[in-house]
């Protein structure tokens, strides 16, 4: 019991059966009223939030959470609806794949106007890559396009060729039909 109210207890109550009684049964009472302060004042920030917490914040955005997500996956879709708007820079956007935990950097090729954001397949989930889509999608402008290269663990490259020859014939057929065996 973290709250032990025997050690706030006058000198003159030691020993008194009653007293001792009620402050271990308001000592276990006032544990689990720390416990649900603690847990609502947790759930004011996305972040901290467990999943009672998250459910309010989906709901007042508008998200209905995939069967498959973990809480951190479902704090991660709401941050991103929720960000403010700030002047969309190459490193706001470092700061926000650094904030969001996504395993990428990201780049932009100026003079293509093309964002282009690696990763490796080892590092990254296909949820996060997802994640990846929608913020480009909502945050660079209209007139950039972005690539998202994920790197595989191993390639073997070979230099076989393999070449096939084939044959290929057709054959037509025409057949006159037997009028002697049709009826009038």
């Amino acid at each position: 019991m973290a709250n032990n109210l025997m050690d706030y207890l006058p000198d003159y109550y030691d020993g008194v059966y009653e007293m001792e009684a009620i402050m271990h049964a308001q000592g276990g009472v006032l544990d689990r009223a720390e416990s649900e302060q603690l847990r609502l004042l947790l759930n004011q920030f996305v972040t901290q939030t467990d999943a009672k917490g998250i459910a309010v914040f989906e709901d007042q955005v508008g998200i209905k959470p995939a069967s498959g997500d973990t809480l951190q996956m479902r704090q991660n879709k709401v941050l991103m609806r929720l960000l403010p708007p700030r002047p969309i820079t190459i490193r706001y956007m470092r700061e926000l794949f650094v904030t969001l935990k996504i395993p990428a950097t990201i780049r932009v090729d100026y003079p293509k106007r093309d964002a282009i954001v690696e990763a490796k397949n080892a590092e990254i989930t296909s949820k996060q890559i997802d994640n990846v889509k929608y913020l480009l999608n909502i945050y660079l402008p209209a007139n950039m396009v972005y690539e998202i290269r994920v790197a595989l663990n191993e390639v073997q490259i070979t230099n076989n060729i393999k070449i096939g020859a084939g044959i290929w014939s057709r054959a037509d057929v025409t057949v006159q039909a037997n009028l002697s065996q049709i009826k009038n």
